[in-house]
Order: structure tokens, then C-alpha cells, then sequence
């Protein structure tokens, strides 16, 4: 009886220690993967959120761009939006934070593309991007370059992908 529980013990240690590693310690397209969805939860917002919340998560989510970021993207009914650096890409997220009540943003659909230096990975995704008052979601195919600052996974580039249709 010693035995079995010394070895449950053994085994609840081990699962732990495992458990640990992963979690702490993830390989490059998981954490990749993490980043991004974190991104995903800070560029979206519920209707009635504070000012301050917005103005937090939206100060987070610079936290997660390089200072050279650029965004490059088509938005329906618009024509081809161009972003270069955070002092530009701060003032746009504020006024579309400003004039929509909610934004719900997933990141569907991920292939990583890690770089042989293990610095560098484009994510191909496809955005499913919910706005307040539209039955439909739009699905917005988008690639993303992320580097690694620090040990941080960072934003350094969105483009809208050109799909055939």
C-alpha cells in the first residue's frame, strides 16, 4: 500500500512539474497562439464598458505593437486603410473605440510560420470581427508578422490577405 502511494505521488509530481513547463514555458507557436488571442480580447470590448477599461485594454494592447508598427487593411465599405507607428495607430483605435458601443474580435484559423532564428513568425488568420447593430459577422483574412522583443511576441505588421473572389 506504501508503494501505490508513493508512486500516485510520483506521478501527481511529475504531472505537475509537466503541467509547469508548458505553461510557463510554451515553444514558439504556442505562445504565438496565446499572444495573439490576448490581442483578440484586448482590441474587443462590451457595450456599457468604462472609459477607463477601454482606455486600459487599449493601452495594453499598444503594450503588444512594436513602436514601427504598421497596419495595412481593407475595410468593407471603405477604402484600403494605411497605419504606420503607434503615435498614428492609437488615435484610430481610440475614435473607433469612440463611435461603435461594442466590438467582439476572434482570430480563427491560425497557421504560424515560425522563422528558422525563432525571432520572427507570420500568422496567417482569419479575423471574425462582430460590430453592434449587423446580424453577420464580417470574416476578414488577415496576416499578421509578429517579432520578438524581449522575449515578448510583438505586433509588427497587419495586412489584409487578397483572397480570390
Amino acid at each position: 500500500m506504501k508503494w501505490a502511494a508513493r508512486i500516485l505521488l510520483i506521478l501527481v509530481a511529475v504531472g505537475l512539474a509537466v503541467w509547469v513547463w508548458w505553461r510557463f514555458f510554451p515553444n514558439t507557436q504556442t505562445a504565438v497562439r496565446r499572444q495573439l488571442q490576448e490581442d483578440a480580447r484586448l482590441a474587443s470590448f462590451a457595450p456599457g464598458e468604462s472609459l477607463i477599461s477601454k482606455g486600459l485594454a487599449l493601452n495594453s494592447l499598444m503594450d503588444n505593437c512594436t513602436d514601427d508598427v504598421e497596419v495595412s487593411v481593407d475595410i468593407q465599405g471603405y477604402q484600403r486603410q494605411t497605419i504606420s507607428g503607434k503615435d498614428e495607430l492609437r488615435p484610430s483605435a481610440t475614435i473607433v473605440r469612440g463611435h461603435l458601443t461594442s466590438l467582439k474580435v476572434e482570430f480563427l484559423d491560425l497557421n504560424i510560420d515560425v522563422a528558422p532564428n525563432k525571432q520572427t513568425a507570420v500568422v496567417e488568420l482569419t479575423a471574425k470581427i462582430r460590430v453592434p447593430g449587423e446580424q453577420e459577422f464580417f470574416p476578414q483574412e488577415l496576416k499578421f508578422t509578429m517579432k520578438k522583443v524581449n522575449g515578448k511576441w510583438m505586433i509588427r505588421k497587419i495586412e489584409t490577405v487578397k483572397t480570390l473572389s
